[in-house]
């Protein structure tokens, strides 16, 4: 029984991993949906540097800010509501996607998003949900 208790619990933990790889694709575009505005501290960023966004997701992770989380400010990019993004592919083992910007102030460049934040913060392209 404790076997069985076991193997259901791995089974359960693979399609959890299963379906995050399956919401998010490549080429697919993402609205920024939470309430985000560039010009308060509060906002929601993305990041010039994949290590810089994958650092602080390791921080949240284990609560080492000191340590893991050293991003200069100059580095991100604020983000304000309805900023769009496309998936361009994952790093880091899907813990950071490369994204690209299609709306803004620096609408066209490359940057990096924690997937936490993408599946907290931003919503699928009601056109990439019609398709």
């Amino acid at each position: 029984m404790k076997k069985l208790s076991i193997f259901l619990v791995f089974i359960c933990i693979s399609d959890v991993s299963a379906n995050i790889e399956n919401i998010i694709n490549k080429g697919d575009n993402w609205v920024l949906e939470s309430r985000s505005n560039r010009l308060s501290a509060d906002s929601k960023v993305l990041y010039y540097m994949p290590s810089d966004a994958y650092h602080t997701y390791y921080a949240r992770e284990f609560g080492d800010w000191n340590t893991f989380s050293i991003v200069d400010s100059r580095d991100i990019e604020r983000l304000s509501k309805g900023d769009i993004i496309q998936i361009v592919e994952s790093e880091y083992n899907e813990k950071v996607y490369k994204v690209k910007l299609l709306s803004g102030f620096n609408k066209g460049r490359i940057f990096y998003v924690i997937t936490e934040d993408l599946l907290n913060y931003f919503k699928l392209s009601q056109e990439q949900i019609d398709e």
